[in-house]
């Protein structure tokens, strides 16, 4: 006990290991000749399986919107319930084999484990991510994740019955152990518990639990379902009577000690598992700490946070006690010596399994390739198989017997088989025979599946070069499912420590920005980035090597190039438009749908959106003049990422040079089928539609995402790519703000007159009102702007002290393009007439002083020079930012000598739209008058 096992597969043909696997192997068999005869009585029993699938004449699908059974399944006997959780892999122990869902292959397959053969592979879709059986064993449920869909699938006659659309990304699912007649599925982007009747092969509920639903579970004893969020550590409990959410269980972070010692926020939750009495969930996920820069072995920690179910707690580890009920940390409930004597690492842990005799777990760490035995009384780890013989393993199950675990891996589409001696804590577990393969052909592209592989890989034994050191850190392990979603989590979690030293929370020293991985294979492919990312991971290092011989991303090796163009392949995969996050799905939108289209039914909101800045966010000189900045500084493919935002249909088509002045027409919003949520840079998935056709109902489905704040989100955030930076952040200020949840940014900018939105969606660009000249817009925007802040002046010292509150803005003032814009606070001394005699701050020749009393924010270079043309790519401090979040108040002083006799003080506020210093570069005029407006005027006290 305590001393991993490093497997291998001639561990297993030894002599004295050859005798046991024989007797096991019989066991085994003579298991399955039992489960086939049950198989047969129970199909003959009505009592026990009393539903019976109608079947097409053809032995096909059935045809939707008729049932699929003729009356519901019976209610399954207490005595015969047991937990179940959503996985990728499932046992089937009616018929005595195994499920599998085979990820980005489509299929789902059907194993026989005893003779070690793949008996079926049944085509679902494109990315199956979670199987689960019924608990009469008469169906098999298959989540396509990509294709939006749940299968229905006759588990006896391996059939597909029926595929039914969810919502956008669905994930996983389990079945109701009480009652067989329902299904539940977890939905990402929807945040919903969708209820799949099997009777009727109908969705008939959907559920709201939260942000990005992840992993599924039930219990024997209870009427819940229990869920877990990709990002979030919280277990949310939905009452299965009420079909409402009960209870919200968040689990703690981990407070830092130490470098080496696990801390941070929770993230990255496959899946849970119930103890035996149904009581506790043992939950997977990694401690995500807030260390910059990133150091493989201080960022990402292993742990199993443990739930208590009936009293809706996290339970707590007691420091005190040698018992380790609660959360299991590397080094602590997770701490097995190596031959070395010294403590191991195993990364992300992604499923769990509990024996039935409640003494004993296992654990899967999907990216070291590993599975951790658990003692489960003491919550701690006692022994490990490493290295297992798959690619990322990640899906766990036991037979119904608990005398067999079955691991899946994904990437190399294998089943792996462990005998656990029955679930005794003194035994061993240990690998039974080889692999199965479990598809007959891989349709990924082979690049992309070495890219993928080495994406989830932190295991420094494969391969020639390896992706970490210590077996501690894969790419997979931040970025999770790959460049998605759960990229929003580290802007959450990984603050800077100090901006004005250091505003980076991702890698460093990066020469493209990996702007050109889109283009793996390309001659202006850069491998340098891709390479820096995998060395903050500990990895290029040979393996089998002592150490020595670290390659370096300046002078990468040929096997270090084609590392980076296989990792580059991901990337491109999930950001083909690189740097810019928006994806486009089926294709380019048809231009002739669009603009004049659009208004010829709708002309209020056309005529409307003519004048609005969105349409002219593609000529606004403002923007044109900043993409030939970054173009010529980090290079031409910057354009993208302008574009994402201010010519999004342009970036779909493949035309970001902005020369048809396009801007953001009416599809570039109504064509955005989902955001994505990954923290900005137009992170908007895209779908062009028939508006001749469909635009009625689809026009109505979309105006529920258009009016979210995620929608708006995807264009007004930004960070700076691979760095991290963050350079917009409206929609982080408005998510941490008084007014989220309650009033929406279209309430205010596009707010309704007789059911119509006004589509000049005003906001604070008062410039481009004025350059454009609709007094309707001006007006609007004048009016925005002035209503934002309160403001009180008082004579102190010295001068005066000025208190600007905010309460007239769901986000800071000023916001968006901070750096580019800029407020501050003059005094003016008046004379009886009411002539101004004399200004005290403000405008020095034109352009504000640092040291004035201003709002705003500066960015520089690391060596502290001020990045005065918005060249955000070269962007790494902050050293100046002062800004008034919503409902909250900031003071300036403004120093004044003594007031002549006879007159009076006022405090003005003044909003410079553009940044005097920018807007003289980008107009070529070194003495232009920037725009300006007087916000505010308040007598001083």
């Amino acid at each position: 006990m305590g001393e991993s096992l490093r497997f291998s597969p001639l561990d297993l043909d030894s002599p004295l290991a050859q005798i046991p696997r024989v007797l096991r192997a019989i066991a085994f068999a003579c298991l399955a000749a039992v489960g086939v005869a049950l198989a047969a009585v129970g199909a003959a029993c009505s009592q026990h399986f009393p539903s019976t699938v109608v079947a097409s004449d053809d032995g096909g699908a059935i045809e939707d919107g008729g049932p699929l059974e003729p009356s519901p399944p019976a209610i399954i006997p207490p005595s015969q319930r047991v937990n179940a959780s959503s996985s990728p892999v499932v046992f089937d122990a009616l018929r005595g084999g195994v499920w599998t869902a085979n990820g980005d292959v489509g299929t789902v397959s059907y194993v026989n484990p005893d003779m070690r053969t793949l008996v079926e592979e049944i085509p679902v879709g494109t990315d199956i991510t979670s199987v689960a059986l019924s608990p009469d064993g008469a169906w098999i449920a298959a989540v396509d994740r990509t294709g939006n869909t749940v299968t229905l699938i006759d588990a006896q006659a391996r059939v597909v019955r029926r595929t039914l659309a969810l919502g956008s990304h669905p994930r996983a699912c389990v079945w109701d152990s009480a009652n067989p007649r329902w299904v539940y599925v977890v939905v990402e982007d929807d945040g919903t518990l969708d209820v799949v009747d099997r009777t009727l092969g109908q969705l008939v509920d959907t559920i709201p639990v939260g942000r990005l639903p992840s992993g599924l579970a039930v219990s024997a004893t209870q009427t819940d379902v229990f869920v877990t969020h990709r990002i979030d550590g919280d277990v949310t409990i939905v009452s299965l009577g009420t079909r409402a959410v009960a209870a919200d269980v968040p689990l703690a972070d981990e407070p830092f000690t130490a470098d080496l010692v696990p801390n941070g926020m929770p993230l990255g939750f496959e899946s849970l598992a119930l103890t035996y009495d149904g009581r506790r969930a043992w939950i997977p996920h990694e401690l995500l700490a807030p260390t910059h820069p990133i150091v493989f072995n201080e960022t990402l920690f292993p742990a199993i946070s443990v739930v208590d179910l009936v009293e809706q707690v996290e339970v707590q580890t007691n420091p005190n006690s040698a018992d380790i009920d609660g959360r299991k940390n590397l080094f602590d409930g997770i701490n097995i010596q190596g031959p070395d004597g010294q403590p191991e690492v195993f990364s992300q842990l992604c499923a769990v399994a509990m024996h039935p005799n409640g003494f004993i777990g296992w654990a899967l760490a999907c990216a070291s390739e590993d599975l951790l035995v658990f003692d489960a009384n003491q919550g701690i780890a006692i022994d490990a198989l490493r290295d297992l013989p798959g690619d990322h393993p990640m899906g766990l199950t036991l037979d119904d017997t608990g005398q067999r675990v079955f691991v899946l891996s994904d990437q190399s589409h294998t089943l792996e088989t462990f005998d656990t001696d029955n679930g005794n804590l003194v035994g061993h577990t240990r690998a039974y025979g080889t692999p199965i393969p479990l598809v007959a052909a891989d349709p990924v592209d082979p690049q992309l599946r070495a890219g993928l592989t080495l994406f989830f890989r932190a295991n420094p034994g494969k391969g020639t070069l390896t992706t970490t050191r210590d077996d501690w850190m894969s790419c997979g392990g931040c970025h999770l499912d790959g460049f998605g979603s759960p990229n929003l989590r580290l802007f959450e979690s990984l603050q800077p420590h100090d901006p004005a030293s250091d505003a980076q929370i991702g890698h460093i020293g990066l020469v493209d920005l990996f702007s050109t991985t889109p283009a793996p294979t390309a001659s202006t492919f850069n491998p340098h980035d891709v390479l820096v990312a995998v060395t903050d991971q500990g990895g290029l290092v040979p393996v089998g090597g002592d150490g020595g011989g670290v390659v370096t991303p300046d002078a990468p090796t040929p096997d270090a190039t084609q590392m980076a163009q296989q990792l580059a392949a991901v990337v491109a995969r999930d950001l083909p438009l690189q740097p810019s996050w928006t994806k486009e799905v089926g294709g380019a939108p048809n231009l002739a749908w669009d603009t004049e289209y659009c208004g010829g039914c709708h002309p209020a909101e056309y005529a409307d959106w003519k004048v609005s800045v969105h349409a002219h966010a593609g000529e606004d000189p403002m923007v044109t003049y900043c993409v030939g900045v970054e173009e010529g500084v980090a290079g031409p493919q910057f354009g993208r990422l302008c574009a994402g935002c201010h010519d999004p249909v342009g970036a779909r088509t493949g035309d970001d040079s902005f020369q048809t002045k396009r801007g953001v027409t009416c599809i570039g919003c109504h064509d955005v089928e989902l955001s994505l949520q990954v923290g900005g840079n137009a992170g908007l998935e895209a779908t062009p539609h028939d508006w001749s056709a469909d635009h009625k109902a689809w026009g109505l489905a979309s105006l529920v995402k258009l009016r979210q704040p995620t929608f708006c989100g995807g264009c007004h955030e930004q960070f700076v790519p691979g760095t991290g930076l963050s350079a917009i952040s409206t929609s982080d200020e408005y998510n941490a703000g008084p007014y989220v949840g309650q009033t929406l940014c279209v309430d205010c900018h596009m707010p309704k007159t007789q059911g119509i939105a006004d589509h000049r969606a005003a906001g604070g660009n008062v410039y481009l009102g004025q350059m454009y000249g609709d007094p309707t817009l001006l007006e609007e925007q004048t009016a925005h702007v002035q209503a934002v802040l309160s403001v009180d002046a008082q004579n102190v010292a010295g001068g005066v002290l000025v208190t600007l509150r905010n309460t007239g803005a769901g986000h800071d003032f000023p916001t968006g393009v901070t750096d580019i814009k800029q407020a501050w606070v003059q005094i003016e001394a008046q004379d009886a007439s009411g002539a101004v005699v004399g200004t005290y701050g403000g405008l020095e020749g034109g352009v504000l002083p640092e040291a004035a009393a201003r709002l705003g924010i500066d960015f520089a270079q690391a060596d502290g020079t001020l990045l005065l043309r918005h060249e955000l790519t070269q962007a790494t401090r902050v050293p100046f930012d002062v800004r008034v979040p919503p409902g909250e108040a900031q003071a300036l002083f403004v120093p004044v000598p003594t007031q002549p006799k006879g007159t009076t003080l006022d405090a003005v506020v003044i909003f410079g739209v553009v940044r005097a210093t920018y807007y003289r570069f980008a107009v070529g005029d070194p003495d232009a008058t920037a725009p300006t407006i007087e916000m505010s005027r308040t007598p001083v006290r």
